[in-house]
């Protein structure tokens, strides 16, 4: 089940333009409607979009949402079409490369800039169950931070290999 979809515009530095949005399950009552409200705002299965997605496992991510929305009846075009014409910044294989070529553990180049809060994605349908679904947006506000602070870092790091 999805449980939180969240977006913010981003310039082209990734600083946000606008806060962070925050869709939830359980104030809209059901994955459906989340799913339906965020594709309406972001047309993301559409021929014509309004965003690009950045994140860290955007694959991932475009095709678990892609997966509930055809469970519901709210996408026709074949997901390998959505994965191959749609832009996305998915920030995994330079997270890879940073970590050696190691997938295990790829994910701490990001996990450095959390707060220390330290709730993990694992964590989250614990939270959910127990009904603590403020310790579940205050993760994802901790996860959008520490992404936007590495793909920053990362952004400077790249900009040193342009060719003079």
């Amino acid at each position: 089940m999805v449980l939180t979809i969240q977006y913010a515009r981003l310039t082209d530095d990734f600083e946000p333009v606008a806060d962070l949005e925050v869709l939830k399950v359980w104030e809209l009552k059901s994955e459906r409607k989340l799913i339906e409200e965020f594709l309406g705002y972001s047309k993301l299965f559409e021929d014509q979009f309004t965003f690009v997605p950045v994140g860290v496992n955007t694959a991932y991510d475009l095709a678990f949402i892609y997966t509930r929305a055809k469970r519901y009846r709210l996408v026709s075009k074949p997901l390998s079409e959505v994965l191959h014409w749609k832009p996305f910044i998915d920030l995994k294989p330079v997270l890879v490369m940073i970590n050696e070529g190691r997938f295990k553990d790829y994910d701490r180049f990001v996990d450095m800039y959390r707060a220390e809060t330290r709730t993990r994605g694992a964590d989250v349908p614990i939270l959910f169950a127990k009904g603590d679904y403020e310790s579940i947006v205050e993760y994802v506000k901790d996860e959008y931070q520490a992404t936007l602070k590495a793909l920053k870092h990362i952004k400077e790091a790249l900009e040193k290999l342009k060719p003079q």
